[in-house]
């Protein structure tokens, strides 16, 4: 196999292949929630049903569904909505909110059946622990194995519509096959037999053979070889990389660092290859083992985790500092002219650009200035631009900046989805035009206001550092560690230390 040296510019344009992919996702993500809403409406109704049958049963009247009255029924509502997130979140933790499940029907009803176990469980608990046990057990019970029939029900009918759907190509997973020997030809032969497990073979790459054809004489399509593949994703939408040869232990290291920048789904079919990667999941597509390569445990429900925490804490964040929002407010137009607060263009989530909120520290044509300071820059690698004597920087400026308080108005960035409490720092377009590919990681997540290298000397470490702690962060992530950086960030605030 032929491996090719590439340049950071040599690589093909994430960006709008992202936006691409994300357009493509976005049928199934709805389609995902449409169902999700379906079966919470039906066992909503279920619920409700199964109260109205014991309150009819103790009164000696005929059920009324519309009938709103009753003094336990304030505590039946909150039992439900305890049992719902509960629900919800073994749901996502068993990754079954997806359209298209990687469980069989069988193991998937199992999870399900669990996930309501559990969740009924855990919310008796929490009703004794409040002593607000006068539940009946006819409504418990009943729900219980009312909403497992009923969410058994919806399942097995997502299930024969994603079938048809995928049948009908609507739903399909665009794949690329690398390779074409016994595994991959197997591979390409399987999925194309079975349909409805949604995958299209768009066509193979291989560095020796150029014509492959399954055990009824079809030909697959040949693409080129392995060195082209970044030609062929321009002029193909793929949403999954399937690399049947991991002995080539070159190629595949360089593949996987080439495409680590686009949000195209990597799979390797295993042969005890010695990964190299951190995080790996192992599954199958129908018979044939696979291993997919997971960029971070960032993902499922403790991605939804995440961000009710970041939506919790950046609310109450705002609320105890809006003094501090006001005296700094008046402080900046004491000192200087210009707007308070200063809107700069800053890359995302896989490239995707966002206007990042600071409070104005420098004073209006700051931007101008740069090019007559870069030869004074005291940052290691020569990608960011910091100076511990900047002069554009004004009197309040290095008051706010010293203690951060330019970072606050981001908390709005975090509301709106487009930053989190923590994470890697956003970074400026000219500095991703000179990132490799081990610095576009920083670019997997939604970037922060504060992470594990603003608590681990902040301005005084070089890029090369900022980076290992981005990615160490992004490979380990865990609620845990937010929190943990979270408590060492404000003494690190508090003392100023390292910013400039």
């Amino acid at each position: 196999m032929n491996i090719v040296t590439k340049t950071a510019r040599d690589i093909v344009p994430t960006i709008e292949i992202n936006h691409k992919l994300e357009r493509k996702k976005r049928l199934s993500t709805v389609t995902a929630a449409l169902f999700m809403i379906i079966e919470g409406l039906c066992v909503s109704l279920l619920f409700w049903l199964f109260y109205q049958v014991r309150i009819a049963y103790e009164f000696n009247q005929p059920v009324d569904l519309s009938n709103w009255d009753g003094e336990r029924l304030g505590r039946y509502i909150l039992f439900f909505f305890f049992a719902s997130c509960f629900y919800l979140i073994f749901i996502y933790s068993y990754q079954l909110h997806k359209f298209r499940s990687s469980l069989g029907l069988i193991d998937e009803l199992y999870k399900m059946a669990k996930a309501h176990t559990f969740a009924v469980l855990i919310t008796i608990g929490i009703s004794f622990f409040m002593k607000y046990g006068d539940f009946s057990r006819l409504v418990i019970v009943g729900y219980w194995l009312g909403a497992m029939l009923m969410s058994a029900f919806v399942r097995v009918i997502k299930r024969q519509a994603y079938f048809y759907m995928a049948n009908q190509g609507l739903l399909s997973k665009n794949v690329m096959i690398v390779g074409a020997g016994k595994v991959g030809t197997s591979l390409m032969e399987e999925l194309d037999r079975h349909r409805w497990l949604g995958y299209r073979v768009i066509g193979y790459v291989d560095d020796f053979k150029s014509e492959a054809t399954n055990s009824e004489g079809h030909t697959f399509s040949y693409l080129g070889k392995t060195s082209e593949i970044n030609g062929i994703l321009k002029s193909h939408l793929i949403d999954e990389l399937i690399i049947t040869i991991p002995s080539e232990r070159k190629l595949v290291n360089q593949l996987i660092t080439d495409l680590r920048k686009i949000d195209i789904q990597i799979k390797i079919v295993p042969d005890l290859y010695n990964l190299m990667m951190s995080t790996v999941q192992i599954g199958n597509i129908n018979s044939l083992p696979v291993v997919s390569l997971i960029k971070t445990p960032m993902q499922g429900a403790g991605l939804i985790l995440k961000r009710l925490f970041d939506i919790i804490l950046a609310s109450l964040f705002i609320i105890i500092s809006s003094p501090v929002f006001l005296f700094t407010a008046i402080a900046i137009k004491l000192d200087s002219k210009g707007p308070i607060f200063y809107k700069q263009k800053r890359i995302g989530k896989n490239g995707k650009p966002l206007q990042m909120l600071k409070f104005r520290s420098m004073v209006l044509n700051a931007e101008t200035q740069l090019q007559s300071l870069l030869e004074k820059n005291d940052a290691d690698g020569g990608i960011v631009f910091k100076m511990k004597s900047d002069p554009r920087v004004t009197k309040i400026g290095k008051f706010i900046r010293k203690f951060s308080i330019d970072e606050l108005p981001q908390l709005f960035n975090v509301l709106k989805g487009e930053m989190s409490l923590v994470g890697p720092r956003p970074p400026l377009p000219h500095e991703v035009e000179l990132y490799d590919d081990w610095e576009w990681r920083r670019l997997e997540v939604l970037p922060g206001i504060t992470g594990l290298w603003q608590v681990s000397g902040r301005s005084d470490l070089s890029f090369q550092q900022w980076v290992n702690l981005d990615v160490y962060y992004i490979e380990n992530w865990s609620l845990g560690l937010d929190l943990k950086i979270l408590f060492k960030t404000i003494p690190v605030v508090l003392k100023g230390e390292g910013a400039y």
